[in-house]
This record gives structure tokens, C-alpha cells and sequence, in this order.
């Protein structure tokens, strides 16, 4: 009776390639949290590199709770990696100490996400991308980044295949400017430095025709092309020819953000949500 009442349970004999799958769907805060914390077999299985391959921060905003230990758990599941780091997603936190940290410890990352960061780690996307040669793809939403750090991608990361710029909720800084050249400064960095690239998403991008057209020239390879909210695009029947001869998928600068999650009406959506709740 004793041998029986000791003996494990069937799904505790699962292998650890499963464990790993059904456990590294809870997110990274609960796993830390409170999955490793359960029993002897899943505190080992969470000591493994390999659960921390993909750490994906996602989160609704809401930070009141939890925001100020959000980087102290990234950390420490960067730390868990050991190096094998290939994916993650930062969303609503995120500074210049945090990037530089993640770029010193993840030199096999293959896709960097950032959302809602704003100007916070502008600064360091330079020196980080540097140390990303096996960057693939790269996702920056209502996140800044500099021409030096456009250039830097072009220098560093000769395997990016995709650019996701999106800044539809802040578009219009540069909007008071009649400097042409200024308003296609992005564009234009991005024409010169990345020609490599499959997919450009560039979701309120202050671009005009010259810089659509610089894209155009210098990446022969896009299939996927998202200009929408690029205002000062107009397509004439030159450039809409070029277009739809060459790329497979096109998001015109007319059509809608319906479904985009980080879209203006997405976020004021939560933004109006969260205002009720606390009233």
C-alpha cells in the first residue's frame, strides 16, 4: 500500500519534450511565478536552456501590479537561456539597460519584438543590433529607432529578412516639416542599408513617393509591403504597376487597421476600457 501510494502519478511520466511544450505555453511570468514551483519534475524541466529559447512578455498594459518587476523577470528568464535565446517580445516596458542586457547574453537571437516602448530604448537599438548577427526578423511598434540604428541593422544583421516599423499612434512627428528629404529620411536609410529584405511593414510612415520609390529600386526581393497610413504616398499608375508586378501581398496606405492589435483604435479601445474600470 505504501509503494502504491508513493508511486507517481501516470502524466508525471510524459517526456520532457512534452512537458517542456505544455509548460512554456503558461508565459513566462507564470512559469517563473508559479509552474516551477509545483513539484521537483517541473522545477528541473524549468532549469532547462531549451524552455527559454522563446520568452514572449506580452502583456495587456496594465502594469500597476506587476510592471515594476516585468524587467526583473525578463532577466532572469534571459539569464535561464544560457545563450540560446533565439526569439522575444517585449511589450509595454522595456529601457535602454534592459535591451543592452538582452544583447549581451543572446547572441543567437533570430526575432526581436518590441511594442509600446516608445523613446525607451531608442539609444541602444544601435549598439544591441550589433551584437544580433543572426537577426531575422525585427518588429518595432510605437518604438523608435534612429537612422544610425537602420544603418546598424544593414551592417550587422546581413540575414534580416523582415522589418515591421509601425508608428501609426505617434505618426505626424515630422509632419510640420516641408523638408522632403526629411520626411523620407527612414525610408531612404532603409532603401540603402537593407537590401535583403522579404517583408517592410511601415504603418504611418511619413514617407512620400521618392522614398516608396528608393524602396522599390533597392529591395527586389519584398513579397509583403504594408504601407498603411503613409499619408503622403500617392500611388500613380507607375508605381502601383511596380507594385503589383513584383509583390505578392500589399497593404495600401487607404485601407483600414482593422485586426491590427497595436492599431489607434486598438489602444484607445483599452485605454477606454482601462479609464471605466478605474472609475
Amino acid at each position: 500500500m505504501n509503494t502504491a501510494m508513493a508511486k507517481e502519478p501516470p502524466w508525471m511520466e510524459l517526456q520532457e519534450g512534452i512537458w517542456e511544450n505544455i509548460l512554456q505555453r503558461l508565459g513566462v511570468i507564470e512559469i517563473l511565478n508559479t509552474a516551477r514551483k509545483v513539484c521537483r519534475k517541473w522545477r528541473q524541466i524549468c532549469k532547462e536552456p531549451s524552455m527559454w529559447r522563446v520568452i514572449n512578455m506580452r502583456n495587456n498594459g496594465n502594469l500597476t501590479e506587476i510592471g515594476y518587476q516585468l524587467e526583473k523577470i525578463c532577466r532572469r528568464a534571459v539569464d535561464r537561456s544560457r545563450g540560446e535565446l533565439i526569439d522575444i517580445n517585449l511589450q509595454y516596458f522595456g529601457n535602454d539597460k534592459l535591451v543592452q542586457y538582452i544583447a549581451e547574453r543572446s547572441g543567437k537571437l533570430k526575432r526581436l519584438s518590441i511594442a509600446c516602448c516608445y523613446f525607451k530604448v531608442c539609444e541602444s537599438l544601435v549598439e544591441a543590433v550589433q551584437k544580433f548577427p543572426l537577426l531575422e526578423e525585427l518588429s518595432l511598434t510605437h518604438t523608435a529607432i534612429t537612422i544610425e540604428g537602420i544603418e546598424a541593422l544593414g551592417h550587422s544583421c546581413p540575414r534580416l529578412k523582415s522589418f515591421e516599423f509601425n508608428k501609426s499612434l505617434y505618426m505626424g512627428s515630422v509632419d510640420d516639416s516641408d523638408n522632403e528629404d526629411e520626411r523620407n529620411e527612414e525610408a531612404l536609410a532603409i532603401a540603402k542599408n537593407l537590401p535583403t529584405l522579404h517583408h517592410l511593414h511601415l504603418i504611418g510612415n511619413s514617407m512620400t513617393n521618392k522614398g516608396l520609390q528608393a524602396i522599390l529600386d533597392s529591395c527586389p526581393h519584398l513579397v509583403s509591403l504594408d504601407l498603411r497610413l503613409c499619408k503622403y504616398v500617392s500611388l500613380n499608375k507607375v508605381l502601383s504597376s511596380r507594385i503589383s508586378g513584383k509583390i505578392k501581398d500589399v497593404k495600401l496606405p487607404h485601407e483600414s487597421l482593422e485586426g491590427l492589435e497595436f492599431s489607434f483604435e486598438a489602444c484607445w479601445d483599452e485605454d477606454l476600457s482601462d479609464s471605466m474600470s478605474d472609475d
